[in-house]
Protein backbone atom coordinates (compact mmCIF):
# COMPACT_ATOMS: atom_id res chain seq x y z
CA UNK A 1 0.00 0.00 0.00
CA UNK A 2 1.51 3.23 -0.77
CA UNK A 3 0.99 5.96 2.30
CA UNK A 4 -0.18 9.48 1.28
CA UNK A 5 2.10 12.03 1.04
CA UNK A 6 1.63 14.92 3.69
CA UNK A 7 3.22 18.37 2.26
CA UNK A 8 3.26 21.47 3.75
CA UNK A 9 3.16 24.37 1.32
CA UNK A 10 5.09 27.51 2.40
CA UNK A 11 7.77 30.09 0.76
CA UNK A 12 11.07 30.43 1.37
CA UNK A 13 13.09 33.28 2.63
CA UNK A 14 13.14 35.31 -0.35
CA UNK A 15 8.94 34.73 -0.49
CA UNK A 16 9.59 32.50 -3.36
CA UNK A 17 6.88 29.28 -2.93
CA UNK A 18 8.01 26.25 -1.23
CA UNK A 19 7.01 22.71 -0.95
CA UNK A 20 7.92 20.54 2.68
CA UNK A 21 7.23 16.87 1.76
CA UNK A 22 6.79 15.90 6.02
CA UNK A 23 5.85 12.00 5.64
CA UNK A 24 8.34 9.36 4.74
CA UNK A 25 10.24 8.87 2.93
CA UNK A 26 10.80 12.29 2.34
CA UNK A 27 10.71 13.29 6.21
CA UNK A 28 11.16 17.27 6.07
CA UNK A 29 12.09 18.27 2.21
CA UNK A 30 11.73 21.57 1.28
CA UNK A 31 11.53 21.95 -2.31
CA UNK A 32 10.07 24.65 -4.93
CA UNK A 33 7.59 24.00 -7.28
CA UNK A 34 10.02 23.74 -9.98
CA UNK A 35 12.44 21.14 -8.62
CA UNK A 36 9.42 18.97 -7.49
CA UNK A 37 7.89 19.07 -11.24
CA UNK A 38 11.69 17.26 -11.79
CA UNK A 39 11.09 14.84 -9.10
CA UNK A 40 7.92 13.86 -10.24
CA UNK A 41 9.43 13.47 -13.86
CA UNK A 42 12.59 11.66 -12.24
CA UNK A 43 10.21 9.18 -10.50
CA UNK A 44 7.93 8.48 -13.14
CA UNK A 45 11.20 7.58 -15.57
CA UNK A 46 12.26 5.64 -12.73
CA UNK A 47 8.72 3.65 -12.90
CA UNK A 48 9.48 2.70 -16.42
CA UNK A 49 12.76 1.63 -16.39
CA UNK A 50 12.14 -0.86 -13.56
CA UNK A 51 8.56 -2.10 -15.69
CA UNK A 52 11.10 -2.54 -18.31
CA UNK A 53 14.06 -4.46 -16.58
CA UNK A 54 13.88 -8.34 -16.65
CA UNK A 55 13.55 -9.30 -13.15
CA UNK A 56 13.57 -13.25 -13.81
CA UNK A 57 17.04 -15.61 -14.47
CA UNK A 58 19.53 -17.42 -12.60
CA UNK A 59 21.91 -14.45 -12.86
CA UNK A 60 19.40 -11.49 -12.13
CA UNK A 61 21.60 -8.41 -10.71
CA UNK A 62 19.32 -5.55 -8.95
CA UNK A 63 19.91 -2.42 -10.98
CA UNK A 64 21.27 0.73 -9.50
CA UNK A 65 20.57 4.26 -11.14
CA UNK A 66 21.20 7.91 -9.90
CA UNK A 67 18.63 10.08 -11.62
CA UNK A 68 19.54 13.88 -11.47
CA UNK A 69 22.12 15.77 -10.72
CA UNK A 70 23.71 18.99 -12.29
CA UNK A 71 23.01 17.78 -15.87
CA UNK A 72 20.12 15.69 -15.42
CA UNK A 73 21.48 12.32 -16.04
CA UNK A 74 20.91 9.09 -15.71
CA UNK A 75 23.66 7.20 -14.13
CA UNK A 76 23.29 3.03 -13.68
Amino acid sequence: MIRPIQATLTRCRDNQPLVVLDSEPFNGLEIRPHDLRRLAQQLAALADMAARLPTGGKHYRPTKVQMGGDHGEVQS
